[in-house]
């Protein structure tokens, strides 16, 4: 459910980790590492370090060995709460379930940290403000090394966010600090991964 070290895929992780701060994905790739030789990782999350540590290995043989790895929402979970990525600025904590197709993301986001003071008198905006917790739904798939992340709803403390007022948020506060970031995002997957699957709490990365 999430990313490697390339920006692209640095960017597509933050859409789906923050939530509303879009700019985390994690969705189909596997996310930026963590400097592990100095953290002590529970058990899932050490299996997950391990997972990203052999497709960023893999990536680099030649050939690459095609094989499929599992990354399983346990230790997803596990690994963002132990410190293993730094979440963007605002959001506070974030955990990841998932169905075939989609992803959910759960986060507690501080809307004012995200805006970084700018502020904007539109009454489409007020929502956005304060520490809320925050659903996002984003169907994540990967074919012939495309990635593709759609958000498809967010609720703000189980309240719908209106489709413009999103667009409206994205533009002003998501997309001047991470271009190219927005509800619809295709990408080139990173690592040589080719397919990516996403399951009941798990997600499919095949390399080739």
């Amino acid at each position: 459910m999430v990313h490697a070290r390339s920006s692209q895929t640095a960017d597509v992780s933050q859409v789906v980790v923050g939530a509303i701060v879009f700019a985390l994905l994690s969705s189909v790739a596997v996310p930026p590492k963590a400097s592990s030789q100095t953290r002590h990782f529970s058990a899932a999350a050490q299996s997950f370090q391990k997972k990203i540590d052999y497709i960023e290995r893999n990536a680099k043989s030649n050939p690459v060995q095609r094989r499929s790895t599992q990354l399983n929402a346990d230790e997803v979970n596990a690994w963002f709460r132990e410190g293993g990525y730094k979440l963007p600025q605002g959001v506070q904590k974030v955990v990841f379930h998932s169905q075939p197709d989609t992803i959910v993301a759960n986060a507690t986001v501080d809307f004012d940290e995200v805006k970084q003071g700018k502020r904007n008198l539109n009454p489409l905006l007020s929502m956005f403000s304060g520490v809320h917790d925050v659903e996002v739904t984003a169907t994540a798939s990967a074919q012939n090394g495309q990635g593709h992340v759609t958000i498809q709803t967010v609720s703000i403390d189980g309240v719908s966010v209106p489709h413009l007022a999103l667009e409206m948020f994205v533009k002003r506060y998501i997309t001047p600090k991470y271009p190219g970031v927005g509800l619809d995002n295709t990408f080139a997957t990173p690592d040589r991964i080719d397919t990516a699957t996403v399951g009941h709490d798990y997600a499919l990365l095949t390399q080739r």
